[in-house]
């Protein structure tokens, strides 16, 4: 009998519509978790586990916890998989999906995807619930609380097995736990040091516009901290876009403009929020980049979710020094 959970490393494959659809409810979602539209291209399709989901963060107001955790442990990510937005009105906001094991099967030496059924693949097209009301989407991020628990007791302790099962699920090496904890310890450093005052901006009426206009592709670098300050108003915010410690440990690197970003669907509110002048970066390279996921990427053990970093125009200039258009004032 094969293993109950499936490891990072494992190649599975996405169960068929008709064996998906078994598992949803009236709102297409299992254990309160929505399977969703940018999920339908997966079935009868191969893909690797990226990791398990031991924790996630989820964007709450204080005193609940942003550390929570799927009760059942059956929630992996695949390697790759993001959500475009298509069947969300455009959502660029690039959520890395979620996975319930039930959706999955071990790929067992499958290389090609298996042949869909049309008629029931738009069966479970349509029992899929985008939106929760008028104004009010329903998706992954905006159902995450509801589909999680918190911890019982003590976080910490929670952390350190959480850690200790990385390491032997192979989600995370011993090498990388031990860079990730100091990473965690550096960046508490910095937050004492720095204090939120260095973040405050001088702004009170409006806060500066710049129109770079970048294109996926573009190389950029991003600007000194003095200067991405200097944008920023006294609630530490552009246009209400915050910046946070850990965006400034990328002052000053060079990163590729990935896609901008346009619209995203707030995960709090459930509202699509329309965005101007502004992209989301990564590695020239392609590898990880310190620019390219943020926030909870740097707690203690890290988080699957990945979020990704979003950067206005005016924390930017392109490498050539060309291009860019002066500031201007928005309230």
């Amino acid at each position: 009998m094969r293993r109950s959970k499936f490891l990072a490393g494992e190649r599975v494959v996405v169960r068929s519509p008709q064996e998906i659809l078994l598992t949803l409810d009236s709102n297409g979602t299992l254990d309160g978790h929505p399977f969703m539209p940018e999920m339908l291209d997966c079935c009868g399709k191969s893909f690797s586990v990226h990791r398990r989901v031991e924790k996630t963060c989820v964007d709450v107001e204080p005193p609940i916890d942003s550390n929570r955790r799927f009760a059942k442990d059956d929630v992996v990510t695949l390697e790759g998989l993001r959500c475009d937005g298509s069947g969300h009105d455009g959502c660029k906001r690039g959520c890395r999906i979620y996975w319930k094991e039930a959706w999955l099967l071990p790929a067992e030496g499958a290389t090609t995807a298996a042949p869909i059924d049309a008629a029931a693949l738009a069966e479970l097209r349509a029992r899929l619930k985008v939106k929760a009301d008028e104004q009010r989407y329903f998706c992954q991020s905006t159902e995450l609380l509801r589909a999680t628990e918190a911890f019982p007791g003590r976080l910490k302790p929670w952390l350190v097995r959480i850690a200790l099962r990385q390491i032997r699920q192979g989600d995370r090496s011993a090498w990388e736990i031990a860079k990730l904890f100091m990473r965690w310890l550096r960046l508490r450093l910095h937050r004492a040091m720095s204090g939120d005052d260095r973040l405050r901006g001088p702004h009170t009426n409006g806060t500066p516009v710049a129109v770079l206009d970048l294109k996926p592709g573009e190389l950029v670098r991003i600007k000194p901290f003095d200067e991405i300050v200097e944008t920023l108003d006294r609630k530490k915010r552009n246009r209400g876009m915050n910046v946070c410690h850990e965006m400034t440990r990328c002052c000053g690197t060079v990163a590729e403009v990935r896609y901008r970003v346009t619209r995203l669907i707030e995960e709090r509110s459930g509202k699509m929020r329309e965005l101007k002048h502004s992209v989301t970066l990564q590695n020239p390279r392609g590898e990880p980049s310190l620019c390219e996921e943020c926030l909870c990427y740097g707690e203690m053990g890290d988080c699957p979710r990945g979020e990704l970093m979003y950067w206005r125009e005016i924390w930017l200039e392109r490498v050539n020094g060309q291009g860019q258009i002066a500031p201007r004032v928005e309230g």
